[in-house]
């Protein structure tokens, strides 16, 4: 039996560095981007989470690409 995989969607994950709270400790927020071209390759993905780093003025602490796949039997 022979199973396929369909990309549905694709999300960015953007975690960046917001300062310190109250104990010193750094503060990491998140800001999800849904419905990205399944399609996109890899180094557009991270060239537009640059240049949403410029804007939010954070400096980026990881980013993740978030796919949702539909897995199906073939024939």
């Amino acid at each position: 039996m022979a199973v396929k995989s369909t990309i549905l969607q694709t999300s960015l994950i953007l975690k960046y560095k917001d300062g310190l709270d109250a104990k010193g400790k750094e503060v990491i927020k998140q800001q999800r981007f849904s419905n990205i071209k399944t399609t996109s390759a890899d180094q557009d993905i991270y060239d537009v989470a640059k240049e949403i780093e410029k804007l939010l003025g954070k400096t980026l602490n990881e980013l993740v690409k978030q796919d949702q796949n539909s897995i199906t039997v073939t024939a």
